[in-house]
């Protein structure tokens, strides 16, 4: 069996795998909207965090086919001695040993580079659970997606939850702003983006330490290889001036229905004061005007985060699809 790497350059060999994990998404997660192909590619060569990355593929008998594939993220900041794998292998290639063939590959190139773990999330319920389990992975923190839909939002409930929020937060105001962060802003929203280390995650992943250029490469450099269109919400203390709270959501021209949430955070020292909801109602105002033809909003949550799950579901948020767990693979047995 031939592994090979994924030249940036070549596009049929992107479009292969792209369809590859169309299919695969299909079977796994058919609920989901699909990537589309722009944003799959910018997904591969980019990631969401701007992180290393590389992609290994195994050609399929069709000409111009891929029939599996991994990406494999290499964190270059903190948590050097892991490595993140998304592993695909078409539904029709599946149960004849591709799936450990580039797995084992995976673990290679993961040593190679220094690291010690693997870590991948899959769907609860999933051919990926099923293959996580086989390989003897160790499973770790479950994530629950909700979807809000929006057309029942006219029935007044967002009025109601900003009057509610309005009356614990009224020594805050709310800035917003569309696409990447303003420089006047840059160095708080670094803290704010530090502040999502206080979510749950897995207890030996060391947390992210952001600051002004971090945001500046990481948030604005990369967000602008999407082309979507990105909106922010802000609370600050009148007071002082300090930010306090921030929620992003992203529309892609290509899917004009759906939104995606990106974070929402509140820094420790304003918790309390229902900045959150604030935050999320406010947006959620904003885009009925910005992008009226939006019906529904994405987001994950931690199941143990119980108080952004609270948020959500006042807002309407239901569970979409099935959860996810994080798994993890200790590099030296599968690479020897």
């Amino acid at each position: 069996m031939h592994i090979e790497r994924l030249d940036w350059t070549d596009a049929g060999s992107m479009r292969a795998c792209h369809a590859g994990f169309l299919a695969a998404e299909r079977v796994d997660e058919p609920y989901e909207p699909p990537m589309t192909e722009w944003t799959f590619r910018c997904w591969l060569t980019t990631g969401w965090s701007g992180e290393p990355r590389e992609v290994w593929l195994v050609r399929g008998e069709a000409e111009g086919s891929v029939a599996g594939w991994y990406r494999l993220q290499l964190p270059d900041l903190e948590n050097l001695d892991r490595a993140y794998l998304h592993l695909i292998v078409s539904p029709e290639e599946r149960r004849r040993g591709l799936g450990q063939a580039l797995l084992r590959h995976a673990a290679g190139r993961a040593a190679e580079n220094g690291r010690g773990v693997l870590s991948s999330d899959v769907r609860n319920g999933t051919a990926g659970e099923a293959f996580a389990r086989r390989v003897g992975a160790e499973s770790g923190l479950v994530g629950v997606e909700r979807v809000l839909e929006l057309g029942p939002l006219g029935d007044g409930r967002l009025a109601r939850l900003r009057e509610q929020a309005e009356r614990h937060a009224a020594d805050y105001e709310l800035v917003t702003w569309t696409g990447p962060v303003p420089e006047e802003f840059i160095e708080q929203i670094a803290a704010l983006y530090g502040a999502m280390n206080d979510a749950p995650h897995e207890p030996d992943e060391a947390p992210e330490q952001w600051d002004a250029q971090r945001v500046r490469e990481r948030v604005n450099d990369l967000r602008r290889n999407y082309g979507a269109r990105d909106y922010s919400v802000a609370a600050r203390r009148l007071a002082t001036g300090e930010m306090a709270a921030l929620t992003q959501v992203t529309v892609e021209p290509a899917q004009p229905g759906w939104g995606f949430q990106l974070i929402t955070a509140v820094t420790a020292g304003h918790r309390g004061h229902r900045l959150g909801l604030l935050i999320k109602v406010a947006m959620l105002e904003w885009l009925a005007t910005a992008e009226p033809q939006l019906e529904r909003i994405m987001t994950w949550n931690a199941e143990d985060n119980q108080h952004m799950i609270r948020v959500n579901e006042a807002l309407g948020y239901t569970v979409f699809g099935a959860p996810a767990t994080s798994w993890r693979l200790d590099v030296a047995g599968l690479a020897g």
